[in-house]
């Protein structure tokens, strides 16, 4: 029996910039991954540095590699919405410009996925710069949107077996082409931080599994390309985004439950934050509350596809893959708790 077709997908923005050699080190240790049918999209959001001339010298006689260039930036979403589109495989892979895989880590991915019931899988994903360190072994939210990652910081030798998670962070994972077609792809509008989080709910609210995968690994350069982006930038995307995730997907008596203590206890951190530290940066919250009320037209049409047309499955199906709050909210953000590991934040 033929090995299903895979499309891997490496989004590039100025990978050359920001990564260096490592851009280069990512792409050749993809092409010499042990399955025999793959194809590899390189799509570039406009990149101003020379990453397209450097893949084309490099890797441009390889007939796996397509390279595909795209006229503006579009984020995390919007990129690798143009790869799932163009991608002619029956699984398409996801897989970050900093980051080294393993000979094997798409068969062991493959494996997995193959299930009935499985969405999406996510690579044990370590940490380049120290290789028996976990980044992430799946990730997880809780019932405000916060978002954790299992094992951030830990010895590797305690997450060698597979399990459940919320959500397959974005660095490496492994979707198949039928389910998205029930769920969508990204929301272009979320750009970046969040993404794989709300197409991964929605793949879950469509009756899907997601599971983490040991036996693939990556290695990833942790935040090479984030660190150049300005922090109050990354605050502001990630509190829009995780507002919006909410407004998206939950039930309407859960929306109305966590929604709003999200918002009490967020204003009330950020008037705390301005007044002790004498700096705006935490007013970028405001901001984010603003930008989904004015979108929440917008948004709000997007709930109800999901609601209506995606959903298979209640909150409680899906309550035991979302941390609960440890102390209980709003006493947040010390400490919290998944089956027997607890994890600082």
């Amino acid at each position: 029996m033929s090995a299903p077709k895979v499309s891997i997908v490496i989004l590039n923005y100025n990978g050359v910039r920001f990564l260096g050699k490592l851009l280069v080190e990512c792409i050749e240790s993809v092409l010499l991954t042990d399955y025999p049918s793959f194809e590899v999209l390189f799509v570039d959001n406009a990149s101003s540095d020379n990453s397209l001339d450097t893949v084309r010298s490099r890797f441009g006689s390889d007939e796996r590699l397509r390279i595909i260039q795209n006229s503006e930036n579009l984020g995390f979403a919007g990129g690798n919405n143009v790869g799932l589109k163009f991608a002619q495989g029956e699984y398409i892979a996801l897989l970050n410009n900093d980051t080294r895989v393993d000979t094997d880590w798409l068969r062991n991915l493959v494996e997995i996925i193959a299930q009935p019931n499985v969405g999406a899988v996510q690579s044990k994903l370590l940490l380049m710069s120290s290789p028996n360190v976990v980044d992430c072994a799946g990730g997880f939210i809780d019932y405000y949107g916060y978002a954790f990652e299992k094992g951030n910081g830990k010895d590797a030798s305690g997450y060698t077996q597979g399990s459940e998670c919320f959500y397959a962070k974005g660095a490496s994972m492994l979707l198949k082409r039928e389910v998205l077609k029930e769920t969508g792809l990204f929301d272009k509008d979320i750009f970046i931080y969040y993404d794989e989080t709300d197409l991964c709910w929605r793949i879950r609210l469509a009756g899907y599994r997601i599971l983490y995968v040991p036996t693939s690994i990556v290695y990833h350069a942790v935040g090479l390309t984030a660190s150049n982006t300005r922090k109050q930038k990354i605050r502001f995307f990630c509190k829009r985004n995780q507002m919006m995730i909410l407004l998206k997907n939950f039930e309407l008596r859960n929306l109305v439950r966590f929604f709003p203590a999200l918002i009490g206890y967020e204003s009330r951190e950020c008037i705390i934050g301005c007044l002790k530290y004498r700096t705006l940066i935490y007013f970028d919250f405001f901001r984010a509350l603003l930008w989904n009320l004015f979108n929440l037209k917008k948004t709000w049409k997007k709930r109800v596809i999901v609601q209506k047309l995606v959903r298979k499955i209640s909150d409680e199906e899906i309550k035991q893959f979302l941390l609960e709050p440890y102390p209980p909210f709003p006493l947040y953000p010390t400490r919290r708790k998944l089956g027997d590991a607890t994890f600082d934040t």
